[in-house]
């Protein structure tokens, strides 16, 4: 999976971007505030049709422009397509090879994106809803029936929450518990088995972060473990109708990290956690390829965390994921390239400044 051209017109300051990247390794060298990020969160939303930085896609629009355009080829598994995104103010529009698309799935397929950002530590340190993310992003990637069942397991909730807000019959709901039971048990059976697989791959970065070794990671289902998911519905049945929603379910679904038995919020540093986290990411990508899939990575100004020692394990393991990767810094001293090329490393530099991106032989 490489992007093997991309353009970029009027997103957030960048403007007439033409570049076609390496296939393999890219970095990204300038200033805060050139520009830098905003090329990898271009490329994140042909990926995922989202920004990583906003939730408001207007604001990407460059100031004083009425839409931003971005538009990548993609060569995946000996063929090629094009990705294209136009947003204009309340509208975007998608084509997906030659096609316009609605659902965001169809480009997370298309052009898997994993993402390494400053906010890492958030996966650690704040609520579940971005453990069940990071969870489902992989079993997606990883199991072909997952977004189905994930898809008819939000139905059926979102179907039972509004017979409770409304105070349906009690019959009436346990008519979608029959459905709701049936998708839970699927959702829990598929991200189980994904879990299982990702931390076989997890010791293997434990030269990047030794504790890695010694981590236990447990998937917690979103209801009393060892209880049935029927019966545990109608025991809270009366509570769930008094606040009008299904308290219980794989919608509330963790995952409980430890390190030697400690909590990981406690156990680990803020710098600690987003190496932890990177370690995480890469085993993921690692899974994937095993099942002969590869991403795009965007690694965003990740090196301030690490010493140089550190950066230099990160670029093996970021070449040994068979990841196009794209990464960013203020300097390229950042970056140990005399032995990544003593190594056969191949790579392509790019620098941004005021918007405007150029490649640097």
């Amino acid at each position: 999976m490489t992007i093997s051209s991309l353009e970029v017109e009027d997103f957030r300051n960048l403007k007439g971007v033409r570049i076609t990247p390496n296939p393999r390794l890219n970095l990204v060298i300038g200033p805060n505030g050139s520009g830098k990020t905003s090329l990898l969160e271009a490329i994140h939303c042909l990926g995922r049709g989202k920004s990583f930085r906003t939730h408001k896609t207007n604001r990407l629009i460059s100031k004083g422009k009425p839409s931003f355009t971005l538009v990548a080829r993609v060569q995946q598994k000996g063929r090629s397509f094009t990705i294209g995104m136009q947003r204009k103010h309340g509208e975007s529009i998608i084509r997906l090879a030659g096609s316009t698309i609605s659902r965001s799935s169809e480009l997370t397929q298309a052009l898997p994106i994993a993402l390494l950002e400053p906010g890492l530590h958030r996966l650690i340190e704040e609520g579940p809803e971005h453990r069940r993310k990071f969870l489902d992003w992989g079993v997606f990637h990883v199991e072909p029936g997952f977004h189905s069942i994930w898809a008819d397991y939000r139905r059926v909730l979102a179907q039972r929450n509004a017979a409770l807000r409304t105070r349906g019959t009690k019959a009436t709901i346990v008519n979608w518990d029959r459905e709701l039971v049936q998708a839970a048990i699927e959702l829990d059976r598929v991200r189980r088995q994904y879990l299982d697989s990702l931390i076989a791959h997890v010791p293997g970065f434990s030269d990047l972060f030794p504790i890695m070794a010694g981590v236990e990671i447990q998937y917690h289902q979103g209801w009393k473990e060892g209880e049935d998911y029927a019966n545990y519905l109608q025991a809270h049945f009366d509570s769930d109708q008094e606040r009008g929603f299904t308290q219980f379910g794989p919608h509330r679904a963790d995952l409980r990290i430890r390190i030697r038995g400690v909590d990981a919020r406690e156990y680990l540093s803020r710098g600690q956690q987003k190496v932890f986290v990177t370690s995480l990411v890469l085993a993921q990508c690692a899974q994937m390829l095993e099942k002969d899939t590869s991403v795009v990575l965007l690694v965003d100004d990740l090196p301030s965390e690490l010493d140089e020692e550190k950066r230099l394990v990160l670029l093996d393991c970021l070449g040994n994921t068979g990841a196009q990767v794209f990464i960013s810094g203020t300097d390229s001293r950042l970056f140990p390239l005399a032995q990544l090329q003593g190594n056969g490393a191949d790579h392509s530099v790019f620098h941004v400044e005021q918007g405007r991106v150029c490649a640097v032989s």
